[in-house]
C-alpha cells in the first residue's frame, strides 16, 4: 500500500490437527500454562498458537487460529513475479 502498510490477509480456511497442555516460559513473567494448539490451512501450511489458559476461550482460539492462518496463506502464495 502507499502509506507502508500491510493490507490485511484474505480469509483463510483451516482445520485443528492436535493439541498439547504447555507451559511456557517468558522473560519476567515465569512459567505461563496453556495450550499449543496446531492447525493446517486450506491451502496445506500447518501452524502453532500458544493459548494461555487465562486467555481461553473457544471464539479467542478461532480468532487467534485464523489471523494466524490468513497470515500464513498470504506469504505463503508470495512469489518472485510480485502477485
Amino acid at each position: 500500500m502507499a502509506d507502508g502498510t500491510m493490507p490485511a490477509p484474505p480469509a483463510s480456511t483451516w482445520d485443528v490437527t492436535s493439541q498439547q497442555e504447555w507451559t511456557e516460559l517468558t522473560p519476567g513473567s515465569g512459567p505461563v500454562a496453556g495450550w499449543r494448539v496446531m492447525f493446517t490451512t486450506g491451502m496445506g501450511h500447518t501452524g502453532t498458537v500458544f493459548v494461555p489458559n487465562a486467555q481461553y476461550t473457544p471464539d479467542n482460539v478461532r480468532r487467534m487460529i485464523a489471523e494466524k492462518a490468513a497470515t500464513m496463506d498470504q506469504i505463503g502464495s508470495l512469489s518472485s513475479s510480485g502477485s
